[in-house]
């Protein structure tokens, strides 16, 4: 099975105490808590976007050192009590990232975190962070603060960074700015190339003249979670099951080759499941549905680019009666 972290859905850990969240505009990344008596400001989340995470100090104009990576993405910006100091909150954050597993990559302390006296001290990591300036810019002031990049690698490749910026403003005020990302590739299959969708009337003909047809359905990123773009074909769906009373079928959930046979197998059953649920929802007799999940055992093309494993990863529908 795959062992990774998932910004959005997996461990819980705080910090030193307990933390709970607020009713603020945001919360926290479920991986990872804030420092105690810290107020979220500012927050914003993407499911798929560019980043740039320092590696290293603030040169002239720009970072000296960076990656830029694609994938799911968190950015939370926190107030934090006025009589802590960075470097206490620093390293609570640091101490708990390395518990959760993940590696140092870069940290600096006050002007070590530039190169030299005239460096830039605004730059922009990812343009739509609500940092409070044009083109998600973010402050770096460096006479009181500190800032940290770590690293988590799951078994199957997929990678969290994350980088917190902590600094006081003027020495009347600190905030700290945690940005996160999670690697994964891009959702594709989003815009249809088809001039005729798959509407309750292309299903019919579709069940009628070859006994099923497949719906690539968007979840979310490795989970069995159907998004909210996944309804109107699963509105289709369920139009059809109305006008049809008498029709069974039976949803086979289909993954590619990615990550482990184990987990792919079990993440086409809950998907197949996940579709069930949602025609329940709409009245669906359940016994007119049923379900099971093939894996990455029954493959409509080869695996070798990521196009045709996005026509692999898909819910198949199947005329029973």
């Amino acid at each position: 099975m795959r062992h990774r972290f998932n910004i959005f859905f997996f461990l819980t850990l705080s910090l030193a105490g307990s933390t709970s969240i607020l009713a603020e505009n945001g919360q926290d990344l479920p991986f990872l808590g804030r420092y105690p008596g810290s107020v979220v400001d500012n927050y914003r989340s993407a499911h798929y976007d560019e980043i740039t995470i320092p590696l290293g100090p603030l040169g002239k104009n720009a970072l000296t050192r960076s990656e830029t990576l694609e994938g799911q993405i968190t950015y939370i910006k926190y107030q934090v009590p006025r009589d802590r100091s960075p470097l206490e909150v620093i390293r609570n954050y640091q101490q708990a990232l390395q518990h959760a597993g993940f590696h140092i990559l870069w940290q600096c302390a006050n002007h070590n975190c530039r190169t030299n006296g005239d460096a830039s001290i605004n730059t922009s990591l990812w343009r739509n962070a609500p940092t409070g300036y044009t083109g998600g810019v973010e402050n770096f002031l460096f006479d009181d603060g500190r800032m940290l990049t770590a690293e988590h690698r799951a078994a199957d490749g997929v990678r969290t960074l994350v980088f917190i910026n902590d600094n006081t403003l003027f020495g009347h005020s600190q905030d700290a700015s945690v940005y996160a990302i999670q690697t994964q590739p891009m959702q594709n299959g989003m815009v249809s190339s088809s001039p005729d969708p798959l509407t309750s009337e292309n299903m019919l003909y579709e069940l009628n003249n070859k006994g099923q047809f497949s719906l690539h359905l968007p979840f979310d990123f490795n989970r069995s979670t159907l998004r909210t773009d996944a309804q109107p074909s699963l509105k289709a769906l369920s139009d059809l099951l109305k006008k049809h009373p008498q029709l069974h079928v039976r949803i086979e959930g289909h993954t590619d080759q990615a990550g482990a046979e184990s987990y792919n197998q079990k993440l086409s059953v809950t998907r197949a499941v996940a579709v069930k649920n949602a025609l329940i929802a709409e009245g669906i007799d359940p016994r007119r549905l049923e379900t099971t999940g093939y894996g990455s055992s029954r493959p409509l093309v080869s695996n070798d680019t990521e196009a045709n494993r996005a026509i692999n990863r898909r819910v198949e529908i199947i005329k029973m009666a």
